[in-house]
């Protein structure tokens, strides 16, 4: 084999190894280890489920011109409303976000930075640190 046309090669699989690396995502608490093994969206608090969407029972809308996502219950007495500064691409950046949870008992107002701590199949699991809360997020139409 040529020694150009190796080196070629053995330059192009270093790049990719290095581009296609994940970036890693320090797992501080184990309510963030909990969180980031939830797959459904809604928000998770300490580790346990707030408020889970289920598309036979609740409300989904997106506005990708205010970068917001609100999903509720069918009765509007539970409603969880997200809006972003701007959609994460990738794993480890940091957004500002502002949060609105309400339901019988419960409410979480909020504007924060939140990392943005995993990125698969078009959602992403946002996560606050000091109030141990995440939220998941289907991103497809924004």
């Amino acid at each position: 084999m040529n020694t150009k046309l190796l080196a070629i090669l053995l330059l192009t699989a270093a790049l990719c190894a290095v581009s296609c690396r994940e970036r890693y995502i320090e797992i501080d608490s184990m309510e963030k280890e909990m969180f980031l093994k939830e797959t459904e969206e809604g928000i998770y608090k300490e580790g346990r489920p707030l408020f889970k969407y289920k598309e036979s029972h609740h409300q989904k809308a997106l506005n990708p011109k205010r970068i917001q996502y609100r999903i509720q219950t069918d009765e509007q007495d539970t409603c969880l409303n997200v809006t972003m500064e701007a959609v994460p691409g990738s794993a480890g950046l940091h957004i500002t976000t502002s949060i609105d949870y309400r339901s019988p008992g419960e409410l979480i107002s909020s504007m924060s930075h939140l990392e943005c701590s995993r990125v698969a199949d078009d959602k992403i699991w946002l996560w606050n640190s000091g109030s141990l809360t995440g939220v998941i997020l289907d991103i497809s139409g924004l």
